[in-house]
């Protein structure tokens, strides 16, 4: 028990559950769209998870996921990286070859007020992950929750593809959201409001 005045130590990581909702106008290097093969990769400095690849031929730059991955962010971390890649070669994201397409980088600022398992909607403008001048290229949708406190253990992914177990301390919270809840043919609408985002890959 700690006493009264005594700070209580911090957590080393921060667990995320980054759910990556979908691509808005998304194009290849060559300028036609993003179709068959898309997928969606979180980055932190310590850990990394990709989406299922979206094998809809007829998405035409706006490839839809709705799926969530873990990773831990490292304390003092300032952001997490999303990138939209392509699977060549029949791999999928496990294997084959993989065409980065775009990236954004995401401030920890934007999803880091309220409790854990608070739910933030963010949308952010994507960049060619190409090197040499960086252009817009199209907008990711994603929500952002912290789960540490929340559930008593979390299963994250670490940067070389190894799962590991992240065991949350704290009491759990009742969460809540920062989202504009709508519905649309059955699947959940994009994030209200566009962040702009930063480059994630550099030359």
């Amino acid at each position: 028990m700690a006493h009264k005045g005594t700070a209580m130590p911090l957590a080393p990581q921060m667990a995320l559950e980054v759910t990556v909702v979908s691509g808005e106008g998304v194009r290849v290097p060559s300028g036609r769209p993003l179709s068959r093969g898309a997928y969606a990769v979180v980055r932190t400095a310590s850990s990394s998870a990709p989406t299922r690849v979206d094998d809809d031929a007829d998405c035409h730059g706006y490839p839809y996921w709705d799926e969530a991955v873990r990773v831990a962010l490292p304390a003092g971390a300032r952001w997490l990286d999303v990138e939209i890649c392509r699977a060549r070669g029949g791999g999928g994201a496990g294997g084959g070859r993989a065409e980065p397409v775009a990236a954004a980088r995401v401030p920890v600022e934007d999803f880091s007020v309220g409790p854990p398992g608070h739910l933030h909607c963010l949308s952010y403008r994507l960049f060619n992950s190409a090197c040499g001048v960086q252009r817009r290229n199209g907008i990711v949708n994603i929500t952002v929750k912290r789960i540490d406190g929340v559930l008593p253990a979390a299963r994250l992914t670490a940067a070389g593809g190894k799962a590991v177990d992240y065991y949350a301390a704290g009491s759990a919270s009742s969460g809540g959201s920062c989202c504009v809840a709508a519905a649309e043919q059955g699947k959940p609408a994009a994030p209200v409001g566009t962040v702009m985002g930063y480059p994630a890959v550099g030359c």
